[in-house]
């Protein structure tokens, strides 16, 4: 069985969305005591408040601040025998604890030497990292776990797999590859941050083709090239891919939730909380 400690950290590692449920307080007969805890996601539910009607009402709310999609913080009390009908006739009072993360998910096309120095800092970023290159043999054979690779035929072919506000880096062994990435980028209308490597020569010719092949300038502006951010310099793989790993931590900074409206327990419920953890405290001396 996982424990809700090891979903914690790995929700924390990948950015993915969770309420951390804790019992704080209890009264009378109750199937946890104070400390049990559980991890709630949108589709999973990690450790056991007991089970019953008690952690099935507080796996529907910590659901619904999900749904809401705002990093709150929730006291709230269940009488056992009164509300849910359970037999052991004692109270419960569970902290809430909910992190809202936006999901980003990437997509980095080509594994020379670039992408792979690249994928070793991107996968330790809270990033769904997928990696298309469409010759197997190019891919590390120690690759973390968690990357996701691809290798079809045309590279363009996973367009259909991607959401429209996925992230796009392109660096392909290709000029010509990474032009008709690109292209199929802008055709399919993507939303997300598209990045190109490549020199100022190399984003001049492609914006002068794409506007050729039809695209409006505002279109062909969307893509960034060269991609990175400036002043870092250097021209080996780990330094291009440092300079491209800051802009990609730029974009999905920027795409994070306002820190400053986090909203916790309010004055009346602190005072609640500290009042029972001094008492749950006094019961175990």
């Amino acid at each position: 069985m996982i424990r809700w400690s090891d979903a914690l950290a790995e929700c924390q590692r990948t950015g993915q969305s969770h309420v951390l449920v804790s019992v704080i307080s209890t009264e009378g007969s109750v199937p946890r005591n104070p400390g049990s805890k559980m991890l709630v996601t949108e589709d999973t539910l990690i450790d056991t408040l007991g089970g019953g009607n008690l952690e099935w009402h507080a796996l529907e709310y910590a659901r619904q601040l999900l749904s809401e999609g705002k990093n709150v913080q929730r006291l709230q009390k269940f009488p056992l025998a009164a509300a849910l009908g359970q037999c052991c006739g004692g109270h419960a009072t569970l902290l809430f604890e909910c992190f809202c993360h936006v999901s980003h998910s990437l997509w980095l096309f080509g594994a020379g030497h670039v992408g792979h120095a690249l994928s070793k800092i991107l996968q330790d970023l809270p990033l769904r990292l997928n990696w298309v290159d469409n010759r197997p043999a190019q891919f590390p054979v120690d690759l973390a776990a968690d990357i996701i690779q691809h290798h079809p035929e045309a590279p363009t072919d996973v367009f259909n797999q991607m959401r429209p506000n996925d992230s796009l880096l392109i660096m392909t062994h290709s000029h010509d590859l990474d032009y008709r990435l690109c292209e199929a980028a802008l055709t399919q209308q993507h939303q997300g941050f598209i990045g190109l490597i490549g020199s100022d020569t190399k984003a001049a010719r492609f914006r002068h083709r794409l506007r050729h092949a039809g695209f409006s300038t505002d279109e062909v502006n969307r893509i960034e090239c060269p991609v990175g951010v400036t002043g870092i310099g250097g021209k080996r793989p780990m330094e291009v891919a440092v300079s491209i790993a800051a802009r990609v931590i730029q974009h999905y900074r920027s795409q994070l939730p306002d820190e400053s409206i986090h909203q916790g327990l309010s004055r009346t419920e602190q005072a609640e909380l500290n009042r029972q953890l001094q008492e749950t405290h006094h019961d175990t001396e």
